[in-house]
């Protein structure tokens, strides 16, 4: 069933039928509840003010009570003054008794519609309205609605004289007052009804919720609230809303009916056009599958004009592209494996997982085929991933270059260079790096010829230096010798009592021991030997270096300066290679400053970084801004012929360059140069079986 729904076609007429539908659902809704919002509220209206007419006119028949209360009691004698209180009897109906009397209450006057109009002595008139509600000041306090003996409501209004504490009461009736409200012609189902404060209904159309708590439920209903604020009463109005709403339902039944019949009709149209547009889309689905299986269909005929017929015609161009294309992959992927399988490197595609996932013949023939041993194992013979390898997750490096020593099927031991580059894009997600090795055997061996043969000619030049070194404790030692025999000659006790025969022996011993140092730095820098990388201090080397140099820098009158910065860590790599840089800086140092009246040399070293740095500074000659591009070529050199062969800086490059440094220089002319060396310092975790770096 999904996979029915995610054709085309389905796509396409399931999207007419809902851009029909929903359209018209939504403005069939949008226009009916609007019409349903309009029409309820304006009903409401209509309630409200009809609500608000029959709540003005018993605030009118109220006011007119209270009005004439005052009237009475605005009267200078009103105990003695009848006249004006039956004229308020015969003009409101709903006033039963009219009274005077005093703060007590006793009773000093009344007039009575339905009792005799007199008053004895003593007679107390039974005051209700003190604790009711007073509107205004000034204005007569009126009472809670009560009942009299008779069953009838009526409540008491009672007015200040302002006269000896004279005050004018009045029994009001309340069916003359309210009785309106019983009478009042509403809809068939709407009610109206008189609240007090309590909530108490005291005025109703169904007489039998008279006297009962407001318990109408209007949930579903129009409820309108109206107040008279004299009284404070609230006069309420309810009408079931299926009564209010009436119209609005015959005009959803009859716009139900019409958007039901647009919707069909629209659907129809889009089943329709649906079709019609999808027939060619399925047709060149069926030419998409025959060339998903390999089969290239003829070209498609064009039937249309429109754009259909614009995507057939390129579909047909697409077609014949792809045939060409995949003719050029095809020669391509041919040569490819020719140039590839003819390489004179080894080349491998590792998965992330560190295993082998293909492997060029040549690498085949150098390791074997065992692919399913991870490339570390295979390579190193170690059991973790190289340090620097990329794919480990915590190794931020862009490539992995370094150099390895394995002995082939033969068991020679051959030296190869080992790169590892991340792969961006690959058909297989697990493909994640390329391998290249390349056998560098031969070029190894002569780049230590080239190393060995710079050797040799700084030694030539560092000849007269050793000769002059050690001849200057030699003499000593024969001076001592010639002197030490003499005296043995003549006392030999007295020279062994004195000491002077054991500081005879310890100057000559201190002598010979400064040339068999002379002599064995001389040998150690002189000798060849392979590649060893191993813990060393490069404060220990460069003072080996000036050692060396010592000689040359004394008859130049080169002040040296060697300042460290404390706590430098050390660095891996091979001591009497990087005592050879540091000689032929030195040399280089020593003949820019000929000449110079006051030659200074400073080796300073730092951190910066993860970096080792070791700047050597002169204040010499400089060099030319067009010769430091060509600094390091071998066989370049700026000085006199039979001065320098032109190999120590491209020799001390390809050294540090070994120890996975960088070698920079900073000159200007007359203002002297700085050779700086650039070293890692060794990761906390390391991976001692990585081979030769």
């Amino acid at each position: 069933m999904r996979k029915k729904m995610q054709s085309i076609r389905n796509k396409v007429l399931f999207f007419g039928l809902l851009m029909t539908i929903i359209p018209l659902a939504l403005i069939s809704v949008y226009y009916i509840q609007n019409m349903a919002d309009y029409v309820g509220e304006t009903g409401e209206e209509m309630q409200k003010m009809r609500l608000e007419h029959l709540a003005t006119d018993i605030r009118s028949e109220i006011r007119q009570v209270m009005d004439q209360l005052d009237v009475l009691a605005s009267l200078e004698r009103p105990a003695e003054m009848k006249g004006p209180f039956y004229e308020v009897l015969s003009s409101q109906d709903a006033i039963d008794t009219l009274v005077v009397i005093d703060r007590d209450g006793v009773l000093l006057s009344q007039v009575a519609r339905h009792t005799l109009n007199h008053a004895d002595t003593g007679d107390t008139w039974p005051v209700q309205a003190d604790s009711g509600v007073t509107p205004d000041a000034g204005e007569p306090v009126i009472s809670d609605v009560l009942v009299n003996e008779y069953g009838q409501p009526y409540m008491q209004m009672i007015a200040e004289t302002g006269t000896d504490g004279l005050r004018i009461g009045a029994t009001v009736q309340l069916q003359k007052l309210i009785g309106n409200v019983s009478s009042y012609q509403l809809d068939d189902e709407a009610v109206i009804y008189l609240e007090d404060p309590s909530n108490q209904v005291i005025a109703h159309q169904d007489y039998s919720k008279l006297w009962q708590p407001s318990t109408e439920e209007t949930a579903q209903g129009i409820e309108i609230r109206t107040e008279i604020d004299e009284v404070q009463w609230e006069l309420v109005m309810e009408q079931p809303r299926r009564e209010a709403l009436s119209p609005v339902f015959d005009m959803m039944r009859r716009g139900g009916f019409t958007a039901t019949v647009m919707i069909l009709f629209g659907s129809v149209i889009s089943v329709f056009a649906g079709l019609y547009f999808v027939k060619p889309i399925e047709t060149l689905q069926q030419g998409m599958r025959r060339m998903k299986t390999g089969y290239w269909p003829e070209a498609m005929p064009v039937e249309r004009q429109d754009e259909f017929g614009e995507l057939t015609r390129a579909f047909n161009e697409m077609n014949e592209t792809i045939q060409e294309k995949e003719q050029r992959l095809r020669q391509e992927k041919e040569r490819l494996d020719i140039v590839v399988n003819s390489m004179d490197a080894g080349l491998a595609v590792v998965r992330k997982d560190y295993s082998i996932a293909w492997m060029n013949p040549k690498l085949e023939g150098w390791i074997g085929e065992r692919r399913e041993v991870p490339c570390f194992q295979l390579f190193h013979d170690q059991d973790d991933a190289c340090y620097a390898c990329p794919l480990r997750d915590e190794v931020t490096y862009d490539k992995m270059d370094e150099i390895m020593t394995r002995k082939d099927r033969s068991g020679a031991e051959r030296i190869y260079r080992h790169r590892v580059f991340p792969l961006n894009y690959t058909l297989e997600q697990d493909e994640e790096a390329l391998i290249v090795m390349e056998d560098i055997t031969e070029e190894k061996q002569m780049e230590e010829k080239i190393i060995q043969t710079d050797k040799l000619s700084a030694l030539g030049l560092m000849a007269s230096s050793f000769a002059h070194e050690v001849n200057n404790p030699l003499a000593s030692v024969q001076i001592y010798a010639e002197d030490l025999s003499d005296r043995l000659t003549e006392d030999e006790a007295e020279l062994l009592e004195s000491g002077d025969m054991a500081h005879y022996l310890q100057v000559i011993r201190k002598n010979i021991d400064r040339c068999k140092t002379i002599t064995g730095n001389l040998l150690n820098f002189s000798r060849k030997e392979n590649w060893e990388e191993r813990d060393i201090r490069v404060r220990q080397v460069v003072e080996e270096s000036l050692v060396l140099m010592n000689h040359s820098l004394n008859k130049q009158g080169v002040d040296v300066t060697v300042t460290e910065e404390e706590g430098l860590p050390a660095i891996r790599g091979d001591a009497l290679k990087l005592s050879q840089v540091f000689v032929n800086f030195i040399q280089n140092a020593i003949d820019a400053m000929a000449g110079k009246t006051a030659p200074a040399l400073s080796i300073r070293l730092y951190q910066e970084g993860q970096d080792l740095l070791v700047d050597v500074a002169d204040n010499g000659s400089g060099i030319r801004p067009e010769d430091l591009d060509k600094l390091f070529d071998p066989f370049f050199t700026s000085k006199p012929t039979g001065k320098g062969t032109g190999l120590g800086l491209s020799v001390c490059y390809g050294i540090i360059k070994q120890m996975n440094g960088v070698l920079e220089v900073e000159s200007e002319p007359g203002e002297g140069a700085v050779f700086r060396v650039r070293l890692p310092v060794p990761q906390k975790e390391t991976n001692p079986e990585h081979g030769e770096v």
